[in-house]
């Protein structure tokens, strides 16, 4: 093929797939600008270290803080609930070895009083120093409509999972800089950080902010060598799974009947696969990983071909995946309206 040849053939495929190639160039200027996912290394090793993980009595942070005393690092569980805490304790003890340091703290971390004093009592048995490694994972879901939701619930739901994280992080990169540590903060945000639809009106905005914390920390301790990471877990099988089920709005069911929750055990690894990579924000699910590339504001990526891929296929199919959402949600619309009239919802009768 001459020059002019390959030039009229380019032309031609620009012309008929513009988006296309302003994916694949937006990609590749990217990460030959700021280097993002080619050399990626990470020194994350967890034996001998101090974890701390709240929301470490089920799901997620359970399933994380077991993985952890099985290589060797010293575990520290914080949750409010204490009945779950000691069962938890025991359990983690069962399988570790004599000389690791194993504690649970009771403390409500919507509270950022109790959040402090939770991370100043894990130091203890280690000379006051911080931890070395915090895994943010406390949070739940309670989906319902924003009509539906007093304010009370309203605010939980943000306290719930926004400044359940955002205080400890606040107390533990205060506590890592006065003593010249370095370490990482993991947030647990959720694939409802990416992108969210109808019913999440509670939970979203909390897992947004989630990444805005995330996102600005990130670049703010690159000053102190403190290394920030944010995981994007879909469906994960547990008690807070079955709660949200409990409550879920039909049109929310509807437009997720096709996800599949996965075990405990199963996102742990991913996270811990995501962090020995040194990637930055992290999923369990391939499907995240389209809404990563369609909103990621330019953090770092993780592996160049892979997030080119999915950048390509998110800029076609996340689109035609939020028209399916919508029409479900137009779908289900008369259900709710009959509902709300059933139940005296409006202030006026309805016209003909």
């Amino acid at each position: 093929m001459s020059t002019a040849q390959l030039v009229s053939a380019l032309t031609d495929i620009y012309r008929d797939h513009p988006l296309l190639i302003h994916s694949i160039l937006a990609a590749l200027l990217g990460y030959i600008v700021f280097g993002m996912g080619w050399f990626t290394r990470s020194d994350y090793q967890p034996k001998g270290k101090h974890c701390y993980v709240t929301g470490g009595t089920q799901g997620l942070g359970k399933a994380l803080a077991e993985s952890l005393v099985r290589q060797g690092a010293h575990v520290t569980v914080v949750a409010r609930d204490v009945v779950k805490g000691e069962k938890t304790l025991a359990d983690l003890k069962a399988i570790a070895q004599p000389h690791q340091i194993i504690q649970f703290i009771s403390a409500d971390l919507t509270d950022a009083k109790s959040s402090q004093e939770a991370l100043i009592k894990a130091s203890e048995p280690f000379d006051g120093k911080c931890p070395d490694y915090l895994y943010l994972c406390a949070g739940f879901s309670r989906p319902k409509y924003m009509m539906d939701s007093s304010l009370e619930e309203f605010k939980a739901g943000f306290d719930g999972v926004y400044w359940v994280s955002a205080y400890t992080a606040q107390a533990a990169v205060k506590t890592m800089i006065r003593q010249r540590r370095t370490g990482r903060i993991v947030f647990v945000s959720s694939f409802l950080g990416y992108t969210s639809f109808a019913g999440y009106t509670n939970y979203s905005p909390g897992k947004y902010a989630l990444r805005g914390l995330s996102d600005s920390l990130r670049s703010e301790m690159l000053i102190h060598g403190i290394k920030i990471h944010i995981f994007m877990p879909c469906g994960i099988v547990g008690p807070g799974h079955d709660a949200e089920n409990a409550e879920k709005p039909a049109i929310t069911f509807k437009i997720e009947e096709n996800d599949t929750a996965i075990q405990p055990a199963e996102s742990a690894k991913a996270l811990e696969r995501g962090l020995r990579k040194g990637y930055y924000s992290i999923t369990d699910n391939i499907v995240a990983d389209f809404a990563r590339l369609r909103s990621d504001g330019g953090v770092p990526g993780n592996n160049f071909f892979a997030d080119l891929f999915y950048l390509i296929v998110s800029s076609y199919g996340f689109p035609f995946w939020r028209m399916t959402a919508d029409r479900d949600v137009r779908n289900g619309r008369q259900a709710v309206l009959d509902d709300y009239e059933a139940r005296g919802v409006y202030d006026t009768p309805k016209t003909k």
